[in-house]
């Protein structure tokens, strides 16, 4: 009895600090998760906290500088990835509100949705959507949104969540080789795959109404997990109503945009470019038609921006739908696209 009281203490303890951390600045909090193994509360790119947390995976050939990558504050899989989730049909999901947002995917004739209220808390899901095994991977701090197809070099990944921050986006690790990988960044940052991307997938951000309306023999992974989490809480909530950042970013407050403006993130090849999910709802049908390295770049976004469609990219590029800072961080050289460059 006393066992499970303890707990349910650290799981409260660890939930509770999780808001602070949203609604306090990072450094008066950060000592509060000296036990998590990172950091310890010392900002020094050479701590021992963190020098302990990097340990943990194969930091071999790393891509970039250390003194870039930060705790996040939960350690490896302080944040638990899901895998093979418990789904059900959509009109069978009460749990979700028809403006609740969705990330959704179709493949081999199958199609599901993630609930971004289950993504909030997990940030990454590994799946399996007909013979397409997938990464589902969402950075609440980005508001980043990949569908990737988990195989490479004839094996099939499993990806967890590091408790690291690049850029303040979400670095993952692989179980196989404990190697680090940037969602925004797009590809492998340490280990034996070092630069290889894996093969991106086109998605929908939506609302769980709208995938519904057109995808009525859908599934939705649900909120029955292994692990005791508020879903009905959305913890990012004052964050997402201000444009201030929690961690450090190259290149943050440029001007161009706003840090939080919504885009579209397209490389193929050596080039990049955003697309402003502004600029992609305001075009005719709100359907933008690009050529970028080469290829053909179509998405759509309706109604102000709630739902954004990857509908196709060029085969063997990479896109993400995440904050501006973020994109801009990663790659400093985009492009930015209007209907004036078209």
């Amino acid at each position: 009895m006393r066992t499970d009281t303890g707990k349910k203490y650290t799981a409260l303890l660890v939930i509770v600090l999780s808001g602070v951390a949203l609604y306090t600045n990072w450094d008066q909090i950060k000592p509060l998760f000296a036990f998590s193994g990172v950091d310890g509360g010392n900002t020094s790119p050479d701590a021992g906290g963190k020098a302990a947390a990097l340990d943990l995976f194969d930091t071999s050939q790393l891509a970039v500088p250390v003194d870039e990558i930060r705790s996040g504050g939960p350690g490896k899989d302080g944040i638990p990835a899901l895998s093979q989730p418990e789904t059900v049909g959509v009109a069978d999901m009460a749990l979700l509100d028809p403006s609740d947002r969705v990330v959704g995917v179709e493949f081999d004739g199958q199609s599901r949705a993630y609930p971004i209220r289950l993504l909030n808390w997990h940030e990454l899901i590994n799946d399996q959507v007909g013979d397409t095994p997938v990464a589902i991977v969402y950075c609440p701090l980005c508001d980043s949104v990949s569908a990737l197809d988990r195989r490479i070099d004839n094996r099939t990944l499993e990806f967890g969540v590091s408790g690291l921050l690049h850029n303040s986006n979400v670095l993952l690790y692989d179980r196989t080789d404990d190697a680090l990988w940037s969602q925004v960044g797009m590809e492998a940052i340490s280990g034996p795959l070092v630069g290889q991307s894996l093969r991106h997938l086109p998605f929908s951000l939506t609302t769980f109404a709208a995938w519904s309306e057109t995808h009525p023999d859908s599934t939705v992974a649900t909120f029955e997990t292994d692990h005791s989490r508020d879903y009905e809480r959305n913890p990012y909530a004052r964050y997402f109503d201000s444009d201030e950042l929690m961690f450090p970013v190259k290149g943050a407050d440029d001007h161009v945009f706003l840090n939080k403006e919504p885009v579209v993130g397209v490389r193929n090849g050596k080039e990049t470019r955003a697309y402003p999910v502004s600029a992609i709802s305001g075009a005719a049908s709100g359907r933008v038609e690009d050529t970028l390295g080469g290829g053909k770049v179509i998405l759509e976004a309706r109604n102000t921006g709630t739902h954004v469609q990857i509908i196709s990219i060029p085969e063997g590029a990479q896109v993400v739908h995440t904050f501006w800072f973020a994109w801009k961080a990663f790659h400093p050289d985009t492009t930015i696209y209007t209907s004036e460059s078209n």
